[in-house]
């Protein structure tokens, strides 16, 4: 009986429970930007992560081409579960504003969870410019068509959507001045180089509070709880504007099951922490934390919202 015990217990030693022999190393976030919000919130994530499974996860920032490099490195990793993406709105607009990418945004990469939202982007002008408000920015461009330019992220950011947004709603002529990433957008912003920006709350925030930028309305449906004073587009007159960024984590799409819902689960878990949750609250940001499913209904619509303003704006494709 001890021998047929014995035996057993060799047998179940060699197969490992699902989830057991996974993480055996260290995990590799490679975020689409190497500072500002992105950053952040990877590394917050990433850390509290390490805390959890006692592996190691290494922030992996890979700037460049409007998260495409980031991408396409996750997308053509191996899908073992130690390298994901951390990805924006980027991740949603690039579809329609290139003609051909070097993977399929839906097909190559496996949603793993939405981490969270902010809500909407800050509409703020430099305190040389004479509007304080929407209407006054409006009424100023329409005497200076073409004259008030404004920053972005770069050519399909989610800025720049905004800014794009904004012309066709207010009949507005705004004119587009694209940067590399956000920082450097911002500080020419700040600097007066610029006139206008989209950037998100995490950003400007303590711009707007130091009154280094002036915040005229908040691109988001609902008011903004860290600058719950300043009203939405929509309150405003441009009804029914509404575009918000977020953050999400991706996986290859060759991932096994067990091993997309073990990351799933630890990195939800991490996401509805308090301490985590409270943080990026700070932040503007809101806790998600859905499920791979939800995450995926929810791309596939914001994929269709960027094509519709890129379609009827007349952006040209890359």
């Amino acid at each position: 009986m001890w021998r047929f015990t014995f035996v057993c217990a060799l047998a179940l030693a060699g197969v490992p429970a699902a989830g057991q022999d996974f993480p055996v190393k260290p995990i590799r976030f490679v975020l689409t930007a190497v500072a500002g919000p992105t950053d952040s919130v990877g590394r917050l994530i990433g850390n509290s992560l390490t805390e959890r499974i006692r592996q190691q996860v290494i922030i992996d920032g890979r700037a460049g081409a409007n998260g495409i490099i980031a991408t396409d490195i996750v997308a053509k990793s191996n899908p073992d579960g130690y390298t994901l993406l951390l990805s924006t709105n980027s991740f949603a607009i690039s579809p329609s504003m290139y003609k051909k990418l070097p993977f399929d945004s839906l097909r190559d990469l496996a949603p793993v969870t939405l981490v969270a939202t902010a809500g909407g982007l800050v509409l703020v002008v430099h305190p040389s410019v004479p509007a304080a408000s929407v209407k006054e920015l409006i009424e100023l461009d329409k005497a200076k068509p073409g004259q008030i330019t404004y920053g972005s992220a770069g050519v399909g950011n989610v800025t720049h959507m905004a800014g794009e947004l904004f012309n066709m709603m207010a009949g507005a002529k705004l004119y587009h001045v694209p940067y590399k990433s956000a920082a450097p957008a911002l500080m020419d912003v700040l600097g007066g180089h610029v006139s206008v920006m989209f950037p998100g709350t995490t950003q400007v925030m303590p711009h707007v509070k130091s009154g280094k930028v002036r915040a005229l309305g908040f691109t988001g449906m609902s008011r903004s709880k860290v600058l719950p004073d300043v009203p939405t587009l929509d309150e405003v007159g441009l009804k029914g504007f509404d575009i918000a960024s977020w953050f999400g984590l991706f996986a290859p799409a060759k991932i096994p099951r067990r091993v997309l819902s073990y990351l799933h689960d630890n990195i939800v878990a991490v996401v509805k922490e308090p301490q985590t949750s409270e943080t990026l609250e700070s932040w503007g940001l809101t806790p998600v934390g859905s499920t791979p499913e939800q995450f995926m209904e929810f791309l596939k619509k914001d994929i269709e919202r960027y094509a519709k303003i890129v379609r009827e704006a007349n952006i040209p494709k890359s």
